[in-house]
């Protein structure tokens, strides 16, 4: 299986991509990128607005495209402009946006947006096994977090480490 698929859009994205438990998943919505983990029976972990910065969005959200809609995990309703508004994968520097690591349904998170399974460190990196990456994935849910990516990217992939050489 090639470690990044080509992007589907839903409904097929739905049906026609394999996942498999501890795949990840790059989420793209116009020109933002979010990231989520495959955890097995149509659920994933991903990272959306923290509870105190969801409130400063919700009421700064512009009116141009207020769909209302419910988010993942039971959290009370929010714009899709709002969670566009959280998609970027990582934030700039001197950011103070938080993230919260999450668990939802796999349809209700990618919504309509376009996805693939993207494994690209799986060649460079070590993938921890299978029922590991469940369990890390699940021990984060509630976390709050900076970088989405990261967040998300380094619930399968053992930390790297750099050997010095003298």
């Amino acid at each position: 299986m090639a470690l990044t698929s080509e992007w589907k859009s839903p409904p097929e994205s739905w049906t026609s991509l394999d996942f498999q438990v501890g795949d990840l998943i790059e989420i793209q919505d116009n020109d933002h990128t979010s990231w989520a983990l495959y955890i097995g029976h149509a659920q994933v972990v991903y990272t959306g607005p923290s509870p105190d910065q969801h409130s400063t969005n919700q009421s700064t959200a512009s009116s141009a495209n207020q769909n209302t809609t419910h988010t993942p995990g039971g959290d009370n309703e929010v714009t899709n402009q709002s969670i566009a508004t959280h998609a970027a994968g990582t934030n700039g520097e001197g950011s103070n946006i938080q993230y919260q690591v999450k668990k939802g349904l796999l349809k209700a998170v990618i919504g309509q947006h376009t996805i693939r399974i993207n494994n690209m460190y799986d060649s460079t990196r070590k993938a921890f096994p299978v029922p590991t990456i469940v369990e890390r994935a699940e021990l984060h849910i509630g976390e709050t977090v900076r970088d989405r990516k990261d967040a998300i990217v380094n619930l399968r992939y053992e930390r790297q480490t750099r050997v010095w050489h003298l």
